[in-house]
């Protein structure tokens, strides 16, 4: 592959990460704008569909069902996020290689402010409230995506693809 065709794949894999990384921002922040009463009733058919696990390992209090499936939301679509900014990273570096050794603190700041937005999103959203330790659980989610993605990446190199 000639070294023009490389530079165009990787900046089209370093758009497409950042239009993935942005549409999940964009789900993450719609989802903060729901009411209270729809949240819990998004949260209550969730744990409908779950119960019988819950109950099988001895879980059998509903309100701690709900508060399972609501932080477990939380801490999965930081996840999700984690691992998307954790591609984007790679993919940036592969663009450009200065970028990621220039503003790696700026990259990661800005993606840590995310779940903070979230948070604040919804003081202004009737029956919701933001909460410092939901931005604690997001951002493990987070960090625990981003690890699992640069854990992938060692993994998948050391096998030879």
């Amino acid at each position: 592959m000639t070294l023009d065709k490389k530079n165009d794949s990787a900046r089209r894999s370093s758009l497409r990460w950042t239009v993935a990384l942005c549409c999940w921002v964009a789900f993450i922040w719609g989802h903060s704008l729901i009411q209270g009463p729809q949240s819990t009733l998004e949260s209550g058919m969730v744990v409908s569909l779950v119960r019988p696990v819950f109950e099988a390992l001895g879980v059998t209090d509903v309100d701690l069902m709900s508060l399972i499936v609501r932080k477990g939301a939380h801490f999965s679509e930081y996840a999700v996020l984690g691992v998307l900014a954790r591609c984007l990273c790679v993919a940036l570096r592969r663009e450009r290689a200065s970028f990621m050794t220039d503003y790696p603190v700026t990259f990661v700041i800005i993606v840590a402010t995310v779940p903070v937005v979230d948070e604040c999103l919804q003081l202004f959203v009737p029956g919701r409230s933001g909460m410092p330790t939901d931005v604690l659980i997001d951002l493990a989610g987070l960090v625990m995506g981003a690890l699992l993605a640069w854990l992938a990446g060692r993994l998948r190199r050391r096998l030879g693809r």
